[in-house]
């Protein structure tokens, strides 16, 4: 038994591999997913850089793919950047399904929390390559109730802008009452105006089912005049511009209403 079992390993794993090996992902994955997560397991934890690959490819549509979070960890925590950057981004694919249904009764939230902790603990390593700490935040945040893959102060105050950008994007919609001091903060002070205008994208969407005076109580003054200006930005989203415009329609003052006309001529 063991041994037709290792046999049907071995040819489960050589065939993700070859068809890695012609440059046909669709093939890995297909591959991957007809052997089963065990075997897929065991292609992430191989040696050999394109076998784990394959299991990389196959990651995100093999069966009971949730349980492959924590291996994929291993390898994005891991020094070669060709497997782990890939490792990352198949772990945001599944966090991000688990996180559009309810997960299965046989995943305790435990585990979840587990998960979460890993990835959360490779978006704060600094040392790690931005484009991996940007995967991990998303994965992290997906698998957290309140979009929050690490702690909002942690993630506002690194240096690196487009994780805090990343950070603020995560956010759960509508945004819980307890962060919006802090994207408050970041619309007024972050020294990146891009990061600013995100912050303003995300707390400004909130009009279109809340009041607005108690976001433009807590945006105040300071807030509102660093959205006007942010608006200004030459390659400012056009998605970030109609929201924050939520914001400044609200508002009566000659200023705001200056900057809505700037973000009408640029949306149309």
């Amino acid at each position: 038994m063991l041994w037709g079992h290792l046999v049907f390993a071995a040819a489960g794993i050589a065939s993700m591999k070859a068809a890695l090996e012609r440059g046909d992902l669709d093939e890995a994955s297909r591959q991957g997913a007809l052997a089963g997560p065990v075997i897929v397991e065991q292609a992430l934890a191989s040696l050999d850089r394109t076998t784990q690959l394959a299991g990389i490819a196959a990651a995100p549509v093999v069966e009971d793919r949730a349980e492959l979070l924590e291996p994929l960890a291993r390898i994005a925590a891991g020094p070669d950047r060709r497997t782990a950057v890939p490792a990352a981004r198949a772990a945001r694919t599944i966090a991000r399904e688990l996180a559009s249904h309810p997960p299965a009764d046989d995943l305790a939230p435990e585990e979840i929390t587990i998960w979460r902790a890993s990835w959360a603990a490779l978006a704060a390593d600094r040392t790690r390559w931005i484009e991996l700490r940007i995967l991990a935040l998303d994965a992290a945040s997906a698998l957290a109730p309140d979009g929050v893959g690490l702690p909002l102060d942690t993630a506002l105050d690194d240096p690196d802008p487009a994780l805090r950008q990343t950070a603020i994007a995560d956010v759960a919609v509508p945004v819980p009452a307890a962060l919006r001091a802090r994207l408050v903060k970041t619309i007024a002070s972050d020294p990146d105006p891009r990061v600013a205008l995100t912050a303003g994208q995300v707390l400004c969407a909130d009009l279109v089912a809340d009041p607005a005076a108690p976001i433009l109580a807590a945006l105040g003054e300071p807030g509102l005049a660093r959205l006007r200006t942010a608006v200004a930005i030459d390659d400012a989203p056009k998605v970030a511009l109609k929201e924050i415009a939520r914001c400044l329609a609200a508002d009566p003052s000659p200023a705001s209403g200056a900057a809505l006309r700037i973000i009408r001529t640029r949306v149309r």
